[in-house]
């Protein structure tokens, strides 16, 4: 049984009014929960509590590829300890890109850690969003908000019909507007767009083929395997080093 979405008649006239390619530009704010065996209430104060980015999204009917901002820094705090020794944690922003071939429902993702690269491909998984009927603005575009829940983490979206493009910020898509907002988990990550701006991306989407091929299930087993490290959702490595 299919499902008709039906908007309000000023929603419905941003569709043909909108333009349906250009770049969306996102502060992304990832919250961190580090913790290692004996640390004591002083070198948990040290470690950093976020991790904030900005991505780039461009897009067109057919396809889209998220990818890092210019504005992107590596991160480090360098810290003595007691009886000589040194904590060095570093943040490293991965160069990631994800490409999403909207028109065939397939993705592509460039990972890049410890140096190395990495190619995963996949079909694209079915996101079951609930709208909720609430709206609001996001820079001007009038979003409807939608959620997703998997196990116990739930996400929210707001999306833009007046853009009506089926995707958005990583690998969340499937709703009948470009997203604009997602937050997830209340508040542990924060995608919100700072900009959205027309024009012709064509370009710009050239579908990742630097890598190992690898499958996700894979990628995430050479990730655990590195101890003392731990990759962030959004992409950053976060390295701890304690020397003597």
């Amino acid at each position: 049984m299919k499902k008709t979405l039906i908007f309000p008649g000023a929603l419905a006239l941003a569709f043909a009014a909108s333009a349906q390619s250009g770049t969306v530009v996102y502060n992304e704010t990832m919250k961190l929960e580090i913790h290692i065996d004996g640390m004591d209430a002083g070198m948990a104060e040290m470690l950093p509590k976020e991790r904030k980015s900005v991505k780039m999204l461009h897009f067109t009917p057919d396809a889209s590829i998220y990818v890092n901002g210019k504005q992107n820094e590596d991160q480090e705090v360098a810290e003595e300890m007691a009886g000589g020794g040194t904590m060095v944690i570093r943040m490293d922003e991965a160069d990631e890109q994800l490409y999403y071939d909207i028109k065939n429902q397939k993705i592509t993702e460039q990972r890049d850690f410890m140096s190395r690269l990495f190619l995963i491909e996949s079909a694209v998984d079915s996101l079951s969003w609930k709208l909720t009927g609430n709206r609001r603005d996001v820079l001007g575009y009038p979003c409807i908000e939608a959620t997703y829940q998997k196990d116990t983490v739930r996400t929210v979206a707001w999306f833009t019909p007046a853009i009506p493009v089926s995707t958005g910020p990583g690998k969340y898509h499937g709703l009948p507007g470009i997203i604009l907002e997602v937050n997830v988990d209340d508040g542990k990550r924060i995608i919100s767009a700072a900009s959205v701006t027309d024009g012709d991306v064509a370009a710009l989407l050239v579908r990742p083929k630097k890598g190992r091929k690898v499958s996700g299930e894979e990628f995430n087993k050479i990730v655990e395997e590195k101890t003392g490290e731990m990759e962030g959702e959004g992409g950053a490595t976060i390295m701890i080093k304690i020397s003597k």
